[in-house]
């Protein structure tokens, strides 16, 4: 699997934007910057100052890129005008013409023409055309920023699943009184993000769009990067609660061991009313000297919460 470069901050600049989402898009190819070197002709170091976010990347190096990891060459030859005409203008007015990805892709087909159909006896009791077949989640908050890496893997329910809905809830810190609050999702493997909506305060949710439709029966693998800005501190919890029929939850908490919980609580199929109280009710865990907890979940009720509550030091 390509490993992701460093995480770039999106501050405005367009240079910034533009290398955020050609990364984005070697992510969703899944090469390594030795791979991609390799397919392009050019220096592994060419390939990564094209995404470092530092220079702007010629229009030869770019297409190349976007060539390597199949991406859509006329809609980035388009993107990488618009970004070199805002450079040349000098003056932050230029982003307000940028259309950087996701772009909408081409109609949804028709009936008949490769949509999404269910096979053969298909009760269609999993809404989307799929069901969750396990979520490994490992979050850090012994970084800058609380930072979460997720893995997910579904089993198609109907042939051709082409999309998988995606939906975060993130509640504030009662200690947070900044007007902005955010997430920042990026994939790492296993699809493209589109339509991001942040219709309430605290509930994000976009739409990951795979490379290929998959099977009915097939397994497919996507894995997320989960930030919240270094300056938004996070509700003390990290709970999974299934929308639709999920088989197994994993979470790993690494923890600062410089400052290391007061108590960390395991939250086991509660209602959502539970996941906000100041103490879960149940006997606390033991935190480890290195600070990392972890809980294994199986055999999860729908709508109920799954996870682990601490209190901070």
């Amino acid at each position: 699997m390509g490993r992701p470069v460093k995480d770039i901050e999106l501050d405005g600049s367009p240079v910034r934007l533009f290398a955020f989402w050609l990364r984005d898009l070697r992510g969703t190819a899944d090469l390594t910057l030795q791979q991609l070197a390799r397919r392009t002709g050019y220096g592994r170091t060419t390939v990564s100052d094209a995404m470092g976010g530092v220079t702007f990347p010629s229009r030869r190096v770019t297409l190349a890129v976007v060539e390597a990891c199949e991406g859509d060459l006329r809609r980035w030859a388009e993107f990488w005008g618009q970004v070199r005409r805002a450079l040349d203008g000098g003056t932050a007015a230029g982003l307000a013409d940028l259309t950087p990805p996701p772009w909408e892709g081409p109609p949804t087909p028709s009936a008949g023409e490769g949509a999404t159909v269910c096979p053969p006896g298909c009760a269609r009791t999993d809404p989307h055309g799929y069901y969750t077949e396990s979520v490994d989640t490992r979050l850090r908050l012994d970084t800058p920023a609380p930072e979460a890496v997720e893995r997910r893997v579904v089993v198609s329910t109907c042939d051709g699943l082409a999309r998988i809905p995606l939906a975060f809830s993130v509640p504030r810190h009662t200690d947070d009184g900044r007007a902005e609050h955010g997430l920042h999702v990026s994939v790492v493997q296993g699809g493209r993000l589109r339509s991001p909506e942040h219709p309430y305060e605290s509930y994000f949710r976009q739409e990951l769009a795979l490379r290929t439709p998959v099977p009915a029966g097939a397994r497919h693998t996507y894995v997320l990067r989960l930030r919240i800005p270094s300056e938004q501190p996070m509700a003390p919890h990290f709970v999974h609660i299934p929308l639709t029929r999920s088989e197994r939850f994993r979470l790993y908490v690494r923890f600062d061991p410089a400052r290391p919980p007061r108590a960390v609580w395991r939250l086991d199929g509660v209602p959502t009313a539970v996941i906000y109280q100041r103490a879960a009710g149940t006997p606390p865990l033991t935190v480890p000297p290195d600070a990392t907890v972890a809980a294994d979940f199986t055999e999860m009720k729908v709508g109920y919460g799954y996870g682990l509550r601490w209190e901070d030091a």
